[in-house]
C-alpha cells in the first residue's frame, strides 16, 4: 500500500476562494462598485445602504448616476419677472366712428362703422337700449376684415325718441381689448348721429373697484396685496402688470378677489439699507400699469386700469 501524504485543508479551502475573488475582479465595473461601496460607508450611508449599493453596482454593466439637482419651481401667480409671457391684445380703436339709420318700408337698419384696432382678429358688437341693466337686443361677431355691423329691426319694435347703444369690443383670438360705446337716437325723421356713451353704462359684467396696500419689503422680494370688488356675472379676472420702462411684468387669471404681487427686491443690510446704492435704479423699480378684466367664459367685461409706483423707498397704487 502506497503511503499517502495528508492534504493541506487550508490550501484546499483557499484556492476556491482565491478563484472566486479573481472571477469577481474580472467582472466589468468591479473597481467602480468597490469604490461606491467604500464611499457609502465612509460618508455615513450605513452598512445596509452600502450593501444595497453594492448589489446594484455588481452587475455586468455598472452605471453611476449623479444626484439630481434641485428643481427650481416656476414663478407663482403674481410674481413679477423679466420678459414674462403676456397676451397680445388689440390696441385702442382710434379714428372716426359712424352711426346711421337707414329706413326701409318695414324695417330700419342700424349701421355702425368703427376704426380698425391693431392686433384685432374679430369684434364683438352688442346693441341695446341705452341705460344700465337694459338687455342686449342683438349681437354680432365681426371678422377683423370688416369693421361694420348692421342690425335690422321692424318699426313696430323700435321706440321713437329712444337712445340705442352699441358696444364694440376687439379681440385677438380669446384675448379681449377695451370696449368702445356709442349711441344713436331713433326717430322716424332722423338719419342718426354718433354720441359718446359712458363706458360703465352697459358693460356685460358690471364694474369693479381696485385697491392696494403699500408693498411690504422682504429679504429678497417685496409683496403688494391687491383687492377688488366682485364684478357682476364674472367668474374670473385676468390681471396684467407691465413696467413702463423695462420688460418686467406678470399676467395671470384668478377667480379670487385678491392677489399678491411679488416684486424683485434689491439686497439690503441688517438695518434695511441698500448694500449697493446703485440698486436703487434697478430696472424692476418702475411705474407699472395694472390692468384687470372680468371674464365669464368668452364674454369679456370692461378692463380697469391703475398705476403702480414701485420703488425702493416707496410704493403705491393710484
Amino acid at each position: 500500500m502506497t503511503k499517502q501524504t495528508p492534504r493541506d485543508r487550508r490550501s484546499e479551502t483557499s484556492r476556491p476562494a482565491q478563484g472566486w475573488m479573481q472571477q469577481l475582479r474580472a467582472q466589468p465595473g468591479f473597481k467602480a462598485a468597490a469604490v461606491a461601496f467604500l464611499m457609502t460607508v465612509i460618508l455615513g450611508g450605513g452598512t445596509i445602504a452600502a450593501v444595497a449599493n453594492w448589489q446594484q453596482s455588481s452587475t455586468a454593466t455598472i452605471a453611476i448616476t449623479a444626484g439630481a439637482l434641485p428643481t427650481i419651481p416656476p414663478p407663482g401667480p403674481g410674481t413679477v419677472v423679466i420678459a414674462p409671457a403676456l397676451a397680445v391684445r388689440p390696441e385702442a380703436m382710434v379714428g372716426t366712428y359712424s352711426c346711421t339709420l337707414n329706413k326701409h318700408q318695414s324695417v330700419t337698419d342700424f349701421t355702425f362703422t368703427w376704426p380698425a384696432a391693431a392686433n384685432a382678429t374679430s369684434y364683438a358688437v352688442n346693441l341695446s337700449l341705452t341705460g344700465t341693466g337694459n338687455p342686449v337686443l342683438a349681437s354680432q361677431t365681426v371678422a377683423a376684415t370688416t369693421t361694420t355691423a348692421v342690425f335690422s329691426f321692424g318699426h313696430s319694435v323700435l321706440v321713437n325718441g329712444a337712445s340705442y347703444e352699441v358696444r364694440i369690443q376687439p379681440f385677438n383670438g380669446s384675448s379681449a381689448g377695451g370696449a368702445v360705446y356709442k349711441s344713436i337716437t331713433y326717430s322716424p325723421s332722423s338719419s342718426g348721429q354718433c354720441d359718446q356713451v359712458t363706458p360703465a353704462a352697459a358693460s356685460p359684467l358690471g364694474t369693479l373697484n381696485v385697491s392696494a396696500l403699500p408693498a411690504v419689503r422682504g429679504a429678497t422680494t417685496s409683496t403688494m396685496a391687491v383687492n377688488w370688488t366682485a364684478s357682476t356675472g364674472a367668474t374670473s379676472y385676468v390681471v396684467t402688470v407691465k413696467s413702463a420702462t423695462s420688460s418686467y411684468g406678470t399676467e395671470f387669471t384668478t377667480s379670487s378677489l385678491t392677489a399678491t404681487l411679488t416684486f424683485p427686491q434689491a439686497a439690503t443690510d441688517a438695518s434695511g439699507q441698500l448694500i449697493n446704492p446703485a440698486d436703487a435704479t434697478a430696472p424692476y423699480y418702475s411705474d407699472y400699469s395694472f390692468r384687470i378684466q372680468p371674464m365669464n367664459g368668452s364674454t369679456a367685461g370692461d378692463p380697469v386700469y391703475k398705476t403702480i409706483k414701485y420703488y425702493f423707498s416707496s410704493s403705491s397704487m393710484s
